[in-house]
C-alpha cells in the first residue's frame, strides 16, 4: 500500500474508532475547497482537517477555509457557538482613528508600510494574504503605539499629580493670613 493510502486509512481508522467527523465536510458537503496548492505544477489539495466529536459538531456555528499568512497551507476557521450569553473577553478590536491625526503615528506607519509589503511579497504567494499580512502589521504596531502612548500619558499624570501635590503641601505649610 503506498504510504499516502496507508495514513489516509489509518485516520479513517481513527475516526471510526473515536466516533469523528470531518466538520467542515459535515458543514459544506457540497463545496470544493482546498487547503494547499502550488502553482507549479498546478496542484490543489484539501490536506488539512478538523476533526471533532460527531456529538459536538452542531456546536460549530460556520466553518470556511480562509487564506493563512507565511505558509501555503490555508487555515481552517471554526465558529463556535457559544452555549450562553456571556460574552467575555475585549471582542473585536477597531482602529482608533485619533491616531490619524498623530504625526508620530502616521510618520512611522508610512515608514513601515513598504516594509511590511515586501516582506509580504516575498513571503506569501497571494494578494488577499499579502492584505492580511500589512493589516496583522497595522493592527499590531497600532496596539503597541497606543499603549506606548498610554504608558506616557500615565506618567504625566502622575507627575503632574505629585507636582500639584507637593505645592499644596507648601501653600498649606505657610498659607497667607
Amino acid at each position: 500500500m503506498n504510504p499516502r493510502k496507508s495514513v489516509v486509512a489509518t485516520v479513517h481508522s481513527l475516526q471510526e474508532e473515536l466516533d469523528l467527523v470531518d466538520v467542515w465536510r459535515v458543514k459544506n458537503s457540497m463545496e470544493k475547497s482546498f487547503t494547499w496548492s502550488q502553482n507549479s505544477p498546478r496542484i490543489f489539495c484539501r490536506l488539512d482537517y478538523w476533526l471533532i466529536s460527531n456529538t459536538l459538531h452542531d456546536l460549530v456555528k460556520t466553518t470556511d477555509i480562509i487564506p493563512a499568512i507565511r505558509t501555503d497551507h490555508a487555515a481552517i476557521f471554526l465558529e463556535l457557538a457559544n452555549g450562553s450569553n456571556d460574552n467575555k473577553g475585549p471582542g473585536f478590536w477597531k482602529m482608533n482613528c485619533f491616531f490619524l491625526d498623530d504625526e508620530e503615528y502616521v510618520n512611522d506607519i508610512a515608514e513601515k508600510i513598504p516594509v511590511w509589503l515586501a516582506e509580504g511579497r516575498n513571503e506569501l504567494s497571494d494578494s488577499r494574504s499579502i492584505w492580511d499580512w500589512m493589516k496583522y502589521n497595522i493592527r499590531v504596531h497600532t496596539i503597541q503605539f497606543s499603549k506606548r502612548k498610554a504608558r506616557e500619558r500615565n506618567e504625566r499624570e502622575k507627575v503632574f499629580k505629585n507636582t500639584t501635590l507637593k505645592q499644596n503641601i507648601v501653600l498649606n505649610q505657610n498659607p497667607t493670613t
